[in-house]
């Protein structure tokens, strides 16, 4: 099964950023994460001071677990040009500061200890988003948000869609595609199932197939007594995926609602109601 640790902790950091500096740790600032890159006052600074390179980096001792599993280090956010080393090899490049992506280690682990450098540019370049047009707020430098250490089968499940394409009739309907990760290029051939479950943890239904590609769909049909999710009453399901293959069997839970939105001519609904909504633009 997967294994996903929180990997905040122990990092180094410093300014500036060189070719060479993926090749061992460099001495730094001992930081945790989420981190900005510069501390700023509130006012009268010049945003041009975050808007170069700087350099993280962390080392990974082997564990045992990592033995024929794919290892990979998923980073929820970085401002805003991001590329990933590990012991001194490249191993991605994502220039957006707000989409998640994952650094495969796979492959490029030692037994031992293994050095990850991460490169972040907070330099305005027009062909990464935000950049490129006008815009009127700042775009801090730094890796913002929480990065996870996850650790799974060699083919796994890389994403989960729901849809709830009727939640105004009496019958509902769960639509969950999953889509298979398969970075070594083995055999597809296995199965997979979706448990529903309420928020008291109750089965409420449930969907098997067999797979043979990198994507499945499944539909779980004629569900009775489904409590929609509204502003006053958040009711949640859980769908329980788990995926059976040779190399491994890995599992994922996804939370979700029953709710319909849409924008009328007569104004917002809910549900299928009129919602009045009240609000101010402040990013």
């Amino acid at each position: 099964m997967r294994k996903t640790i929180n990997c905040n902790t122990g990092w180094t950091f410093h300014e500036g950023f060189s070719a060479d500096y993926a090749a061992a740790l460099r001495k730094g600032e001992a930081v945790n994460l989420p981190h900005n890159a510069v501390d700023l006052p509130y006012n009268y600074f010049d945003e041009t001071c975050y808007q170069r390179p700087f350099t993280y980096q962390k080392v990974i001792a082997w564990r045992p677990e990592f033995e024929g599993r794919e290892v990979a280090l998923v980073f929820d956010g970085a401002m805003a040009d991001s590329v990933v080393y590990v012991n001194g090899e490249q191993v991605v490049a994502h220039p957006d500061g707000y989409t998640p992506f994952t650094a495969r280690l796979t492959e490029r682990l030692v037994e031992g200890d293994n050095l990850v450098t991460v490169k972040i540019d907070g330099s305005e370049n027009p062909a990464i988003p935000p950049f490129g047009g006008q815009i009127d707020y700042l775009t801090y430098a730094g890796i913002y948000r929480d990065v996870w250490l996850r650790v799974t089968a060699p083919v796994y499940i890389g994403n989960v869609k729901i849809e709830t394409p009727d939640v105004l009739a009496p019958k509902k309907t769960v639509k969950i595609r999953v889509d298979i990760a398969n970075p070594r290029g083995l055999k597809l051939a296995g199965r997979v199932s979706v448990t529903l479950k309420d928020a008291a943890g109750k089965t409420i239904g449930s969907a098997d197939a067999s797979y043979a590609s990198d994507s499945v769909t499944l539909e779980i049909k004629n569900l009775d007594g489904v409590a929609l999710w509204d502003i006053d009453n958040p009711n949640l399901y859980e769908a329980a995926v788990d995926l059976v293959h040779e190399s491994g069997d890995d599992a994922f839970r996804v939370n979700f609602g029953f709710r319909s939105v849409e924008f009328t001519p007569e104004g917002f609904r809910l549900n299928g109601k009129p919602l009045k909504l009240r609000g101010l633009n402040r990013h």
